[in-house]
């Protein structure tokens, strides 16, 4: 067996089943059925692994996005707080995250709902409220799925994402993980599963301490900075690590 063929046969392991697919469709049904209460005519929609292709069966969670029109008059916090609240008359188990409330399920599986307010009526970028900073952070999902889905490397990134699951690599933004195998893979096959995680390997072991990345959506956005120097560093030497394994079996099982 190549190695070609031992990454697709992992990647296919790693495939959701339909009743689980199921399951995510069903879920968000319900929260935007719970959150449709809301004033102002908000938008739902999926975001994350689940609309960028890059879901794993190992672990997975589910995005979910309600955006505001840019002309509906509520604030940025008084959204989030609404959200909050609503979702707190349902579900026993409601935490604020940075940009979103979480709904955790047993055995590790979350819900992100993620509120904002549109810019414009395409809806393609939107202001969401910074809790922690209690500021707005201007971005765009759909620019974020665009990226991911255009770029041909939805196969690789999970590749990555079950290498960090495994080994405790401390990407805490997906968004960084897939921007750097983005740039690691510039020129190489995106059938070449073994040649694009070595390379992402070696991009990410040259470059995440100084490297700024981007987010595609917004130049003032620096994903990069979400990371704490202790965790760049914690990155690179288990990028190193992986590089330095026998086998793949050593990085990836």
């Amino acid at each position: 067996m190549t190695s070609d063929e031992y990454f697709q046969n992992l990647l296919a392991q790693q495939n959701l089943t339909q009743e689980q697919l199921n399951s995510l469709r069903s879920l968000r049904e319900k929260i935007q059925g719970q959150l449709s209460v809301l004033q102002g005519s908000p938008r739902f929609y999926y975001a994350g692994s689940f609309s960028k292709g890059t879901m794993i069966r190992e672990v997975f969670d589910l995005d979910i996005v309600i955006y505001w029109p840019s002309d509906s008059g509520y604030t940025l916090k008084g959204v989030f707080d609404a959200v909050g609240e609503t979702l707190r008359k349902h579900w026993n188990h409601v935490n604020p995250k940075t940009v979103a409330w979480e709904l955790p399920f047993e055995g590790g599986f979350h819900i992100d709902v993620v509120p904002g307010r549109a810019l414009d009526s395409s809806f393609r970028y939107a202001n969401l409220y910074r809790r922690d900073r209690d500021s707005s952070l201007q971005t765009s999902i759909k620019v974020h799925i665009d990226t991911v889905r255009n770029s041909g490397r939805q196969e690789v990134i999970r590749l990555l994402k079950l290498w960090r699951f495994k080994r405790n690599v401390p990407f805490k933004k997906s968004l960084a993980l897939e921007l750097m195998a983005i740039e690691g893979c510039k020129g190489i096959r995106t059938d070449a599963l073994e040649t694009q995680f070595l390379a992402t390997l070696r991009y990410i072991r040259d470059n995440i301490v100084s490297a700024r990345v981007i987010d595609p959506a917004n130049t003032n956005n620096v994903v990069s900075d979400e990371m704490s120097s202790f965790e760049k560093q914690s990155i690179q030497s288990a990028a190193d690590t992986a590089l330095k394994a026998q086998y793949w079996s050593q990085v990836l099982t």
